[in-house]
């Protein structure tokens, strides 16, 4: 009941207080009357019954306190007055809320990116329970495993809870009325969808028997294919799609939320795994990725110990498949950020908490120089009785405001970077990196605001709890600067603000000039001229070796009678990345090494003309030629760097060099030496020797097509070159067909996303230390002007005063650069911890940047600097 009438007093304030007001002049004139009938005078009696009923106003303020709610109504109050100041200085208001909207927004922003990729939970049942199975080697610390070995863990799965495993196949994916295309699939185990629990929204999931080759030409769609591919029909269950020239049927369409682009979402479609005899015995081809559902009675601990001795047991009995190899458990949840994901987030969570201390520590400057020049208006409420805490209110208020205002800025920014960075993430299949701005992101805005407010509120607070009221009023309007100590923490925010800004700066810069280097390094090879594309050659239609190396011939044939192509290739990998097979070999002649410590090479299948089509140079012996086919002696070519590591300095050619395996080797001859060539891989491989072998010798169905062109740009024969490829097979999708250094800088989008990051930090960084050492240094000269007016009254020259407030600013920017060098150093070792291949370590950039800083300080103090050498003195002390 009391808590009712609190309320409806709170709304009907206005009503009560009148009927309050009138009860107690009620009051009074009964007390008057009598006071006059017991024989006063009418005046007397009035008096008299004011001063039996007391203070009116502080009877007044008392039921208020009983009725309502004081210290909301004093809350109230102080926002609306605060509300009044910020009014009255529009400018200032305007500045702060941006900073703030700015600060905050950059901010909430990274935690959503955080929140997206590692906080928010992957859309799978209990994903806590899920694992990810790595078997780690010398060259891979994210390895796949063997089928032979997927299957003799799922034996022992019992004493660990579920396995399942998935292999991405690309596939060719044709319908009538549709030109092919190459999707993105994968082969999973039957179990897969059930071990994530992860329900078809319609249709049904794979069925036991169905991973049986043979039985496996069953698929199961992914939201965005369906949607995009096939327009959400209904009755899509039960159709025939054509998948790599064979006929599947579609049993199950996956839920929109499986679509996550975190993990298998930016697969198309899956198929059953349907391992074959042959394939369930082998150890060498580790392509298989693994997922566990550990038992809820494991612990995290005891799971990562049975896979580790699950992977030791195996390099035990099978030494030359899985020697020198450990094995370890990570979380599903974790391997969603990727290994430089893990590096990455912290970095930029780190630099967006630095954009945000710039805007408080900017804000915190300015709002102690705006307290500084209502000394006296704080002076005066002092000494009429206002308590310290009275004197606060109204500058926490403000501050409060002030934030409010700057975090629902905030959040309109952090929207915005949703949809950029939607925009900006658009995959080939149309699959986009989307950060949900959800409760969580909200939450998260609340509380940098709240404590942004409390951050920047601190410095006039303090200012205003140690004012000497005395001094001030005797002061009148001098002083105002503050004292050396207000001027020295004034100073040191100046500081830190450059500190941050250089960190900010070197960051983006450095990441700038370190992808822009990689992106457009061309060692050993050329795109300028070329046109790539990817083909994946059907199987039902391409079987075997002697298909396969008969349409590659056909292909070389059609595409090189093509106007204005000077050279065409076919091979397993371009030099422009790293290339992913990697295999143990061992050279003849010299001691084999013990089982796990081969060395290994980057092994790439090429068509005669390659090393021609790319540019890459002959060193030594001969190329590959028509005359080396299937049939005859299996060669070989190294780079300068694989013949020098193993064989010194003797003549490679004519040496051998073979895959190590537990079989008899298959020795290849070297024939040729070929130049170095360093790829624009951001992540490079460990792995530095590379060996090429003859497409016409191990054909391989999936493969990317080279065409150089000769006295035409290269965009102009993509029609030609897609033309052709289809008129060779209708069933033929060619992907990501476009000029190569389209292709390659296409490759980057993700890092140019994260490059473009940066940069908007850095900027933003820069711009709001410019900000604050321009507003706290005109401020700061407009405090001074009686000073300037004197020193010039006193025979200084406006050069001296220019010099004096110039050379202020620009020292303290030198010093925050100084400090923000250290940051920018450990800003460098972070980018080469995530990127190995871009080089982040560029002194000219570091000190570029400083220059940078120092000139933009420079600008900013300029312009106050100036106002005040032309201060009048007379006018100046006029006024004072």
């Amino acid at each position: 009941m009391n808590l009712l009438r609190k309320i409806s007093f709170l709304f009907r304030r206005a009503k009560a207080e009148a009927d309050m007001s009138e009860e107690m002049r009620l009051h009074v004139e009964l007390q008057t009357e009598l006071n006059f009938t017991a024989g006063m005078g009418r005046d007397e009696a009035r008096y008299a019954a004011l001063r039996q009923f007391g203070n009116v106003a502080s009877i007044q303020e008392q039921a208020r306190e009983a009725h309502g709610w004081g210290w909301l109504e004093r809350v109230l109050k102080d926002l609306r007055l605060g509300v009044r100041q910020l009014a009255k200085s529009p400018g200032f208001s305007f500045l702060a809320i941006i900073t703030l909207g700015l600060g905050i927004g950059a901010n909430t922003a990274m935690f959503s990116v955080l929140n997206g990729i590692l906080l928010k939970p992957l859309p799978y049942r209990n994903v806590a329970e899920l694992e990810r199975v790595y078997r780690v080697t010398a060259q891979n610390s994210e390895g796949n495993l063997s089928p032979a070995d997927y299957l003799a863990l799922k034996k022992s799965e019992d004493s660990y809870g579920e396995l399942s495993g998935y292999t991405p196949a690309s596939a060719s994916l044709s319908n009538p009325g549709h030109p092919a295309q190459m999707a993105y699939s994968a082969r999973a185990a039957v179990n897969l969808f059930a071990l994530l629990g992860v329900q078809p929204q319609i249709g049904r999931d794979f069925l036991p028997g169905e991973d049986m080759p043979g039985r496996d030409r069953v698929v199961i769609l992914s939201q965005r294919t369906w949607l995009g591919r096939f327009g959400g029909e209904p009755d899509m269950i039960g159709r025939t799609i054509r998948l790599d020239g064979e006929p599947h049927q579609v049993i199950g369409v996956l839920p929109a939320s499986f679509n996550d682009w975190r993990f298998l979402g930016s697969f198309d479609f899956f198929r059953p795994l349907a391992l074959t005899p042959e394939q369930s015995l082998d150890r060498k081809t580790t392509d298989l990725r693994v997922i566990g559902r550990r038992a809820a009675t494991l612990s995290p601990a005891e799971s990562a110990g049975f896979i580790a001795s699950f992977g030791a047991r195996l390099a035990h009995e099978y030494p030359a498949a899985n020697a020198e190899s450990t094995w370890r458990a990570v979380t599903l949840q974790k391997v969603a950020a990727g290994a430089s994901g893990l590096v990455v987030l912290p970095m930029l969570i780190g630099l967006s908490a630095a954009v945000l201390l710039i805007a408080c520590s900017n804000l915190a400057n300015l709002l102690l120089a705006r307290t500084m020049t209502r000394a006296r208006e704080f002076a005066v409420r002092a000494a009429l009785g206002a308590s310290r805490v009275q004197l606060l209110r109204p500058l926490i208020a403000e501050a409060l405001l002030l934030s409010i205002a700057g975090g629902g800025l905030a959040f309109l920014v952090a929207h915005w970077f949703r949809d950029w960075a939607a925009m900006r993430s658009t995959g080939d299949n149309g699959e986009q990196v989307i950060f949900t701005v959800d409760g969580y992101v909200l939450a998260w805005t609340l509380g940098a605001s709240l404590v942004t407010a409390l951050a920047f509120a601190i410095a006039p607070a303090l200012f205003a709890m140690r004012l000497n009221v005395n001094d001030t009023l005797k002061s009148g309007g001098r002083g105002v600067a503050g004292s050396r100590g207000h001027q020295r923490f004034r100073q040191c925010l100046i500081v830190g603000q450059f500190a941050m800004a250089m960190v900010l700066l070197a960051a983006a810069a450095l990441f700038l000039r370190g992808l822009d280097t990689l992106q457009n390094r061309r060692a050993g090879w050329d795109s300028a001229p070329l046109v790539t594309g990817t083909i994946l050659l059907p199987v039902g239609t391409y079987g075997d070796a002697d298909k396969i190396t008969a349409f590659h011939r056909l292909t070389l044939e059609r595409l090189g009678a093509l106007p204005g192509v000077g050279a065409v290739s076919i091979s397993a990998a371009t030099p422009f990345f790293d290339w992913t097979d990697v295999r143990k070999i061992t050279v003849d002649g010299q001691a084999r090494p013990s089982p796990g410590k081969e060395p290994a090479a980057m092994f790439n299948t090429v068509t005669p003309q390659y090393f021609t089509t790319f540019g890459t140079r002959l060193v030594a012996g001969r190329g590959f030629t028509e005359q080396d086919t299937a049939g005859s002696t299996r060669v070989l070519l190294v780079s300068q760097a694989t013949a020098r590591v193993l064989f010194g300095e003797g003549d490679p050619l004519g040496r051998r060099i073979a895959v190590a395996d537990s079989g008899l080797p298959a020795w290849g001859e070297i024939v040729g030496v070929v130049a170095d060539i360093l790829s624009s891989d951001p992540e490079p491989s460990p792995v530095v020797h590379r060996v090429y072998q003859s497409m016409a010798q191990e054909p391989d169905r999936q493969a990317e097509i080279a065409v150089r062109a000769a006295g035409v740009a290269p965009s102009a024969l993509v029609d030609a070159i897609r033309s052709t490829m289809t008129d060779l097979d209708a069933d033929l999708p060619v992907s990501r067909l476009q000029p190569a250094d389209d292709f390659i800088a296409r490759t980057f989008y993700q890092l140019r996303f994260l490059r473009d990051m940066l940069t908007a930090f850095g900027v933003l960084g820069l711009g709001l230390a410019s900000l604050g050492i321009y507003g706290v240094i005109a401020r700061t000269t407009a405090q001074r002007t009686s000073e300037f007016a004197i020193r010039l009254a006193l025979g200084a020259s406006g050069r001296d005063i220019t010099g004096m407030v110039l050379g202020t600013g620009v020292r303290q920017a030198l010093l925050g650069a100084v400090v923000g060098l250290l940051g920018a150093f450990a800003i460098t070792a972070g980018i080469a911890a995530a990127f190995p291949g871009i080089k982040a370590n560029n002194p000219l950039i570091l000190a570029g940047t400083a220059g940078v800083l120092v000139s933009v300080a420079l600008l900013a103090c300029w312009l106050p600097a100036r106002r005040a050498a032309k201060v009048d003195p007379m006018l100046a002390l006029r006024a004072e």
